[in-house]
């Protein structure tokens, strides 16, 4: 049988505002900017974070925008109880590896996912689930974008392929410290920045130059660092965004008591987006 995904292909004629479908038993929220619908194209799936939602995700980036430039097809799944599964819960039973991998499967199979060009990104909870897909189903992925969170301690990533990876991390985040959360926090523990990049420089095999830019023009408090390591067996490139909190860089231009200051610098959607179509 068909996947229920093919239906809601067959709808998306036109750059639309994104569609709603059900996928084993999640919704879903499509935005194809594809010119020909008939041809596969690149698929970011946009992962929201803990206790967001697909819409939430699609309102605060700007890759339906990004799409319609550029024909690509964004998918903005639901994490099961407004959370991913990333590994920080070890007796966390929802499989979300399997239901990536199915969600991937079937975006393929019914022609709309180029299988060599599927892209994965999630802010803050969904950045781990970006990163869990990228250790145990490397297969499945061309690369990830990880924008405010950082390994959980609970979680080991497998040594295995190489997956080329953007990683955002802000110097003031306070949901996910810079310097890590310690053993007993109630959101998991998790390594700091700098070792959480540690485990991408080795698995991506990288040596030798680190080539950093500094954007600095905003005038908002904060600068942005964008290192690129060479040589890797896969691209690794990390944002490094002094004064800037938890919220999706270049969206949230305000600062918030939750989530902390927020930067103009950078666009984090378009980054990634610059990342994934370089490769």
């Amino acid at each position: 049988m068909r996947s229920v995904l093919t239906a809601l292909v067959l709808v998306l004629l036109s750059a639309a505002p994104a569609i709603s479908e059900q996928f084993l038993g999640r919704t879903v929220a499509i935005s194809d900017g594809r010119s020909d619908t008939s041809v596969a194209a690149p698929v970011i799936i946009a992962m929201h974070g803990f206790l967001g939602t697909s819409r939430n995700m699609q309102r605060k980036t700007s890759f339906d925008q990004l799409a319609r430039r550029n024909g690509f097809v964004v998918v903005y799944p639901n994490g099961e109880g407004r959370r991913w599964n990333d590994g920080r819960s070890p007796d966390n039973p929802v499989d979300d590896v399997g239901y990536l991998s199915a969600l991937i499967g079937s975006l393929v199979s019914d022609g709309l996912a180029d299988p060599q060009r599927v892209y994965l990104t999630g802010h803050s909870n969904g950045g781990g689930m970006a990163m869990r897909m990228a250790c145990d189903r490397p297969d499945l992925i061309a690369a990830i974008s990880v924008v405010a969170t950082k390994l959980p301690t609970a979680y080991t990533c497998a040594n295995g392929a190489a997956v080329p990876a953007i990683l955002f991390h802000g110097t003031e985040d306070p949901i996910a410290p810079h310097t890590g959360r310690p053993e007993g926090s109630r959101l998991g523990a998790t390594l700091s920045a700098q070792d959480s990049l540690a485990v991408w420089e080795r698995r991506n095999r990288c040596s030798g130059a680190v080539t950093t830019q500094e954007i600095d023009r905003a005038n908002d408090g904060t600068e942005a660092h964008i290192s690129q390591y060479a040589p890797c067996t896969a691209p690794l490139t990390y944002v490094l965004i002094h004064g800037h909190g938890h919220d999706w860089p270049g969206v949230g231009q305000r600062s918030t008591r939750l989530q902390g200051p927020a930067t103009r610098e950078v666009d984090a959607a378009q980054l990634s987006w610059w990342f994934f179509s370089a490769l």
